[in-house]
C-alpha cells in the first residue's frame, strides 16, 4: 500500500521545484538496518536526521517526544520532532520531482517464516556459506570486533582463512585488561590462531558532540565508546582504503538470548523496546498528546504479536534506530561492515530452530564444544562486572542540562533532579557500586531490581536521553540569534 503526502501546505513550504530536480529513491531492508529520515514538509530525505531537520522551524511532536523518552530512541516512524519521520522496514521512499513524498511497502520476508521450523544443520550451512561468500569477495585483513561472546566467537570460527583476521576487544570493567570479555576474546584468539589486540578506552564522553553530529535527536547518546573504539582500531590498522569488517550485530537476538514477554495491551508494547532502563520519564513531558501511534500499532499487529518469533523481530525493528550505530560508526572511520545476521534467511532460520535448542543457546554451545571453544568450561580468572556507566559518570564532559532551555518540553524539577544526581562525583557512591558487583550480592540486588533503580543510574540514563533534545534546542536558538539584525 502506498502512502502519498501531497498537500497545498507541503507545496507552499517546498516552493517551486526546478526542472533539473531529480526524483530521489531510498529503500530499507527487512529491519531498516540503515535508517532513512525524511521531512514531510520540506521533502528533504537522507540517512542522517540532522540533514533533514529545519532548525529554523523546529517543532516537537507530543507523542513522538513521549515515546522517545519512554524507549530512549525514536520508534514507529516518528522522531521527537514534528514532521521529521523515518522509513519503516521493507519500504521504499520516492521523493518525486513535483514535491510528492511516496512510501511504498515492500514484501516482508518475516511473514513467510511464521509457523515454520528450521533445522540447525541447514542454518549452520547457510551461515558458513554466507560468511564464506563474503570472505571471498573482500580483500585484505578482516577486522572482527571480538567480545569473546557467542556471536563474535561464532564469526571467528566461520572465517576460513583465519590468517586474515585481526580481532579487537575493549574491556568494560574497572581494570579493562581483567574484563571477562577481554579474557575470553584472548582465549578464542589463542585457540584459533588469530591476531588479536586489546583496545584501552579512556573518557569516551569526550565524543558526545561527534555522536550528536551522527545521530542527533534520533536516539540517546549511550554509545560514544564505539566512536573511541573504532578511532583506535583505525590507528592500529592504518589508512589505505576501506577495511572489511565482520559484525555480530543482533546475532544474540536470533540465537536465543532475547525473549520478549507476551503483548496483551497497548501498554505492553513498551516491552518491545528492550531498552535496559536507558530511558527518561515520559510523564515529565510538558507536551500534551495522546497515544494514537502506539494504539494504531497494537491494533494492526495484535494477532502477529502472539508469535514468539514475531515479537523478537519487532523488538529489533523497534530498536534499530539505535542499533544502526554498530554499522554507522565503523563506516565513518573507514571500515566496510557486513554481518550474516542481517541476512533474513540466516536470521529467520536461527529464530525458527526448535525452542529447546534455542533456549540457553544449546545449539551453539554444542558447536563450540565440538571445536574446542567452550571457553566457559575453563574457569578463567576474569572480572565480570560492567563498570562502563560508573566510569562515564565520573567524566568532566558531563555538563549540567540547560533547565531553562528544556523547560518548554520537560518539567524543570526533573532536569534539576537529573543534574543533581549525575553530578554526584565521589568515592562513597563508587564504593557502594563496587560492593554491589561482588559475587552473590550482585545477583540478589539485580533480581530485586535495586541497583538498576538507584537514582544516580536512572538520572544518568535520563541525561543521555535528554542531551540530544537539548542539542536540537541549542541549534534552534543559534539559528534564531543568527537571524536577528
Amino acid at each position: 500500500m502506498n502512502k502519498v503526502f501531497h498537500t497545498e501546505q507541503i507545496q507552499e513550504k517546498r516552493g517551486r521545484l526546478t526542472e533539473e530536480t531529480r526524483a530521489e529513491v531510498y529503500e530499507t531492508d527487512w529491519l531498516a538496518s540503515r535508517p532513512v529520515f525524511y521531512h514531510e514538509l520540506s521533502g528533504k530525505a537522507g540517512y542522517r536526521i540532522n540533514e533533514v531537520i529545519d532548525f529554523n522551524d523546529l517543532e516537537f511532536h507530543p507523542e513522538g517526544l513521549a515515546n522517545f523518552l519512554a524507549f530512549g530512541y525514536s520508534v514507529l516512524e516518528q522522531t521527537p520532532l514534528r514532521h521529521v519521520k523515518f522509513l519503516p522496514h521493507s519500504s521504499r521512499l520516492t521523493v518525486h520531482t513535483d514535491g510528492r513524498l511516496e512510501i511504498e511497502r515492500l514484501t516482508d520476508p518475516v511473514e513467510e517464516w511464521l509457523g515454520r521450523e528450521s533445522h540447525e544443520d541447514d542454518v549452520l550451512h547457510l551461515l558458513e556459506k554466507s560468511v564464506s561468500d563474503w570472505e571471498a569477495n573482500v580483500e585484505g585483513e578482516i577486522i572482527l570486533p571480538t567480545s569473546g561472546g557467542y556471536d563474535s566467537r561464532l564469526l571467528n570460527l566461520l572465517v576460513r582463512d583465519r590468517s586474515r583476521i585481526r580481532s579487537f576487544t575493549y574491556g568494560v570493567s574497572e581494570n579493562q585488561a581483567d574484563c571477562a570479555e577481554v579474557v575470553y576474546a584472548a582465549a578464542v584468539s589463542e585457540i584459533l590462531g588469530t591476531r588479536w589486540e586489546r583496545i584501552e578506552l579512556g573518557d569516551f564522553l569526550v565524543h558526545l558532540d561527534e555522536w550528536d553530529k551522527l545521530f542527533g535527536p534520533s536516539t540517546h547518546a549511550h554509545g560514544c565508546h564505539q566512536i573511541e573504539f573504532y578511532k583506535r582500531v583505525r590507528e592500529c590498522v592504518g589508512s589505505g582504503g576501506e577495511h572489511p569488517l565482520l559484525s555480530g550485530i543482533i546475532g544474540d537476538a536470533w540465537a536465543g538470548s532475547v525473549e520478549i514477554p507476551e503483548i496483551t495491551s497497548v501498554r505492553d508494547v513498551l516491552r518491545l523496546g528492550y531498552s535496559h532502563g536507558m530511558v527518561a520519564d515520559p510523564q515529565m513531558s510538558l507536551l500534551s498528546g495522546d497515544h494514537s501511534i502506539l494504539e494504531e500499532y497494537y491494533a494492526t499487529h495484535r494477532e502477529r504479536l502472539a508469535s514468539t518469533l514475531f515479537r523478537v523481530v519487532e523488538a529489533m525493528r523497534f530498536k534499530i534506530v539505535l542499533l544502526s550505530y554498530l554499522f554507522t560508526v565503523p563506516s565513518l572511520y573507514g571500515f566496510a561492515p557486513w554481518s550474516p545476521f542481517l541476512v533474513p534467511e540466516v536470521a529467520l532460520g536461527m529464530l525458527t530452530l526448535p525452542q529447546e535448542r534455542r533456549r540457553g543457546r544449546v545449539w551453539q554451545k554444542e558447536l563450540f564444544e565440538k571445536h574446542g571453544l567452550n571457553i566457559e568450561s575453563r574457569n578463567l580468572q576474569a572480572d565480570y562486572q560492567n563498570a562502563m556507566n560508573p566510569q562515564a559518570m565520573r567524566s568532566p564532559y558531563i555538563k549540567p542540562l540547560d533547565e531553562k532551555l528544556l523547560g518548554e518540553l520537560v518539567e524543570p524539577r526533573y532536569v534539576r533532579w537529573i543534574n543533581s544526581n549525575v553530578g554526584q562525583h565521589g568515592k562513597s557512591w563508587d564504593a557502594v557500586w563496587r560492593m554491589t558487583q561482588l559475587p552473590g550480592i550482585r545477583g540478589a540486588l539485580y533480581r530485586l531490581n535495586i541497583f538498576q533503580d538507584s537514582s544516580r543510574v536512572k538520572a544518568y540514563f535520563a541525561y543521555l536521553t535528554l542531551k540530544p533534545i537539548e542539542n536540537a534546542l541549542k541549534k534552534r536558538s543559534l539559528k534564531e540569534s543568527e537571524a536577528r539584525p
